[in-house]
């Protein structure tokens, strides 16, 4: 009985130990190649949030960010030996995270002013606060089910009850109905995760309940994140301009944009050829586009810029805009972004400037960059330059978030042999599904769990295939991922109407498990397989004319 209080003592001090390692400040030796940032970071308010974090990330080495926390006062600095150009990262208990590209090109000490925006007001007021907890707060999407439903207890505060199931609780608070992460305000301590989102932590004991608490007195509402170069640094004035257009908001949004005449015809002139005035184009650009006008000729002018070597490739934050896909659609004068003529000429600039790349770094960062920009708007686009990079280089640190982004899969494609797997038949305990099993019928693998939205709204195409199909010998065969088995047996006996075959193959968020050789990023995962094994369609569209031909001649 006397060593519990002991052993809270060492998860208390583990605890703190944790919250500390995340906010060390890791800064390199300052020399004369070394690029300095130092400066100050203020809520929109005025206020010094409770927490507040810097990332400084070389675009050529993602996997080498330098974190530091600011100060009381809101002070930080960070040095990193050579150049850029960086990705800055800010974020605050209480306040939304700031990313904004720094086009540093030689080293350089600056100094900078960072104003975090606060959330929109109304945001964390309303009836449903949850919280995602613990494998729950490593999910990347906010709009999925809440393990806890947060009560209100005045001033602010509301508090909740989830099972611990370790010593230290990770725990993130989710708006469900804006989809939105909130800061966890009130936690016992805080870890600025890779995400750029905050993770709560408390301490726990396995197995026994542990208190939730979210405060929201203590977060900001209203404003805007802003980064000012101090000083007649020569880069004060492309910054500047750049967060000018990250910040951009249109007083419209528009589903279809309508024909209109120019804002004015020299929009569509380059001033010259500096970063500044290329800029500036851009946010023509995108005045003229939240504005609903199509404006051909500023487009064409903006997709001229994107040639090899343009600085325009490595600001990433205009790219996360998708500038170069807007001014494709305008240049086309086009409605969408994801029309064939469109593509087409996005396409061409990214191609163009991977064949010029002068080595592989390049070109790598440019498959991102273009994957990145085509989803979701064209998700064929996007995976066939992860294919490209996974051609060249699968074990490439920057391909496996790719992955998970585009759906993108390697094993799973057309003409391959189905990855070999076992998983626990739901229908007899004593049973098992395999692909050994399957073989010499046609089945149709559709990977799903109960907390999937998509696989939800899969469910009446795969009972309209089943309706349609069964009878002639199309196997359909579910496999869940949920943590317990019981959860998907309950959901397709009662509220799913899922009449097929059903495997359960558990949770496996390391990539681990009965599917493993699947390699699958995204749920659902569907692949048509053929009597022999082969794959014939990976994520199919279920109602498209290609494969219900592919699926008629399979069942000759």
């Amino acid at each position: 009985m006397r060593s519990r209080p002991f052993h809270r003592i060492l998860r208390r001090l583990s605890l703190a130990l944790l919250s500390l390692a995340s906010a060390t400040t890791l800064t390199a030796q300052s020399h004369a190649d070394s690029t300095i940032v130092s400066g100050t970071i203020r809520g929109a308010d005025g206020r010094v949030p409770s927490r507040a974090d810097i990332e400084l990330t070389p675009l050529r080495a993602i996997d080498h960010p330098l974190r530091a926390r600011a100060k009381a006062d809101g002070t930080f600095r960070l040095a990193v030996a050579g150049t850029g150009p960086f990705r800055l990262r800010a974020a605050g208990v209480g306040y939304l995270v700031m990313r904004r590209a720094l086009p540093v090109t030689s080293p350089a000490a600056l100094s900078v002013a960072i104003t975090l925006a606060g959330f929109p007001a109304g945001l964390a007021k309303g009836p449903l606060i949850g919280v995602a907890a613990e494998r729950d707060a490593e999910k990347t999407r906010p709009d999925l089910p809440p393990a806890v439903l947060l009560t209100s207890r005045g001033n602010g505060r509301r508090m909740g009850v989830l099972k611990a199931k370790r010593d230290t609780v990770a725990y993130r608070v989710v708006d469900v109905t804006a989809r939105l992460y909130l800061a966890p305000a009130g936690a016992t301590a805080y870890r600025w995760s890779d995400d750029g989102e905050y993770d709560a932590l408390a301490v726990g004991t396995p197995g026994q309940d542990v208190q939730l608490v979210y405060d929201s007195s203590g977060v900001s509402f209203g404003g805007q994140s802003s980064l000012r170069v101090l000083g007649d640094d020569p880069i004060a004035s492309v910054v500047a301009q750049l967060d000018s257009i990250v910040s951009y908001e249109p007083r419209s949004r528009c589903l279809l944009a309508i024909q209109a005449p120019p804002l004015d015809p020299a929009d569509a002139v380059l001033r010259d050829t500096s970063l500044t005035a290329r800029l500036e184009l851009v946010r023509r650009l995108l005045r003229a586009d939240a504005e609903c006008q199509t404006n051909p000729a500023l487009g064409a002018a903006v997709v001229a810029q994107f040639t090899p070597g343009s600085p325009l490739w490595q600001l990433d934050d205009v790219m996360g805009r998708r500038v170069l896909l807007q001014a494709a659609r305008h240049a086309a004068g086009q409605p969408r972004v994801n029309t064939a003529t469109a593509v087409a000429l996005a396409t061409a600039r990214f191609d163009a400037s991977i064949a010029a790349a002068p080595d592989s770094t390049a070109r790598f960062d440019l498959y991102v960059a273009a994957s990145e920009t085509f989803m979701p708007v064209d998700t064929i686009t996007a995976q066939s330059y992860t294919a490209r990079f996974v051609k060249e280089s699968y074990a490439h640190p920057r391909v496996s978030p790719l992955l998970r982004l585009t759906g993108y899969n390697r094993v799973l494609q057309p003409g391959r042999m189905v990855p070999a797997f076992r998983v626990v038949s739901m229908d007899n305990a004593t049973d098992s599904i395999s692909d050994a099993s399957l073989r010499g019928k046609v089945y149709l693998l559709d990977v799903w769990a109960t907390w999937c939205p998509d696989c939800i709204v899969e469910l009446p195409a795969l009972r309209a295939l089943h309706a349609t199909y069964a009878r002639r010998g199309l196997q359909l065969v579910s496999i869940s991922v949920d943590e317990e088995q019981g959860t998907a047996d309950r959901f397709r006996r009662i509220g799913g109407r899922m009449p097929w075959t059903h495997g359960w193959a558990g949770a496996s968020p390391d990539g681990s498990g009965p599917l493993a050789r699947l390699e699958y990023t995204w749920l659902p995962t569907t692949i048509l397989v053929g009597r022999d094994g082969h794959i014939l369609s990976y994520a199919p569209k279920f109602d498209s004319p290609e494969f219900i031909a592919l699926l008629e001649r399979a069942l000759q």
